[in-house]
């Protein structure tokens, strides 16, 4: 009986865990996925302005914000009317990527993938994070600036 009863305490434990909300671990602290875009702005502390494409509708923007004391070319969120944010992405100088990789790897551990994509013409490495609730994917690039993306996982590691 002792047993049954431990088995049914954990699936409660469990299904407790997967219907809370999820904070958004990996990025800006305290933010969490699903938030409104209002709740997004007052946590950083800035104004974001819709990125004008029309292909992106929900795509807002911040240009020289600072995180973590870190100048940050932009930072782009996806905020979908109903489902919240969605996804972050920071884009930052190279002088800064050594710094934000080893953060990202002593919160972290070592990266779950990364790879070297050469085409001839340039050259690109990536480094992939699963934090258990969040995707982190670091991408260098000669063509563009040193870029960071936040995406809540849809795998849900449990099931593994």
């Amino acid at each position: 009986m002792t047993k049954a009863l431990r088995y049914v305490a954990i699936a409660v434990l469990l299904l407790f865990i997967q219907l809370t909300p999820k904070p958004a671990i990996a990025c800006v602290e305290g933010l969490s996925w699903g938030m409104d875009l209002s709740s997004v702005e007052r946590h950083l502390g800035v104004s974001l302005t819709p990125v004008q494409e029309d292909l992106n509708r929900g795509l807002y923007e911040v240009r020289d914000f600072q995180m973590s004391g870190l100048p940050v070319n932009s930072l782009r969120v996806r905020v979908e009317d109903k489902d919240g944010l969605k996804q972050l992405a920071y884009e930052m100088d190279y002088e800064n990527m050594t710094e934000v990789l080893a953060g990202l790897r002593h919160r972290f551990g070592p990266p779950v993938g990364t790879s070297v994509d050469v085409d001839g013409r340039s050259s690109q490495q990536q480094w992939i994070w699963h934090t258990g609730e969040d995707v982190i994917t670091a991408v260098k690039s000669e063509q563009r600036p040193f870029l960071l993306s936040y995406r809540p996982s849809l795998l849900d590691p449990s099931f593994l």
